[in-house]
């Protein structure tokens, strides 16, 4: 697909390598995406560019973990400040605020669009989680986890909460189930609660907000039972994020 630029290219729009090449900046291609994607896939584009993973076709699970995220909230902001007017702007502008950091995984971008999107999205309007926030653990935390620390999938430590989902790759040895059951019981030891979810039971909208309904209540959150069930806001958001995930993250 080839798109003409008219006027001058905002500063940061590429880097250039070794080689002399220029290759468009996370950024720019957030302002590219923002004029071609619909605003649920753009959002799910900012949270990969701001997260811990790539898609990966050749990877069983569909991605891959990155170590650090290609850029952060606060320089997609500077970068749209001076592309204002730009193709694309206002939508890009309109789904920053929605971002979050440090994803791990597309289905953790599904998870937090889904609970923390506003109703208006298709979302349950939840405040937006803590993606992979680590956690110290204590003495006795330690010796049941077997580990120092845990990073919380979906966290929200204010209410010592964590959500976890296990995706249809994931600890699929006994070894990895095993780990991931110390894992939690740390974090239980801490305090924390630990509500696991499964992709049966994310694709399976009722059993869905069940859970969300649980996760609302901890948080002392109010549902709005109006808002519940297949609205056609939330069809739309479910449908664009399976739509999504299937096609591995492709711009077309």
């Amino acid at each position: 697909m080839t798109h003409i630029w008219n006027g001058q290219i905002p500063e940061g729009s590429f880097y250039v390598d070794r080689e002399g090449t220029f290759i468009e900046s996370p950024p720019f291609m957030f302002l590219q995406a923002a004029s071609i994607l619909s605003f649920e896939k753009l959002i799910a584009f900012g949270d990969e560019l701001c997260g811990l993973y790539s898609f990966d076709e050749n990877e069983e699970r569909g991605f891959r973990k990155r170590k650090e995220p290609l850029t952060t909230i606060a320089r997609l902001e500077q970068y749209l400040q001076m592309a204002s007017g730009r193709p694309g702007s206002k939508n890009a502008r309109r789904a920053l605020q929605h971002l979050v950091e440090l994803s791990a995984s597309p289905m953790e971008t599904y998870d937090e669009m889904t609970m923390a999107l506003p109703y208006m999205y298709g979302g349950y309007c939840m405040n937006k989680p803590t993606m992979n926030q680590e956690v110290t653990l204590s003495s006795r935390a330690s010796r049941i986890a077997h580990r120092k620390k845990c990073f919380l999938d979906l966290g929200y430590l204010e209410n010592s909460l964590d959500i976890e989902h296990h995706g249809k790759h994931d600890h699929s040895s006994n070894e990895e189930k095993e780990s991931d059951r110390e894992r939690v019981a740390g974090l239980r030891e801490m305090g924390i609660e630990v509500i696991e979810l499964t992709w049966k039971e994310v694709a399976d909208l009722q059993a869905y907000e069940f859970i969300i309904e649980r996760i609302a209540k901890i948080l002392g959150k109010r549902i709005d039972k109006s808002k519940l069930g297949p609205t056609p806001e939330r069809l739309r958001l479910r449908n664009e994020l399976a739509a999504w995930n299937s096609s591995a993250g492709k711009i077309r």
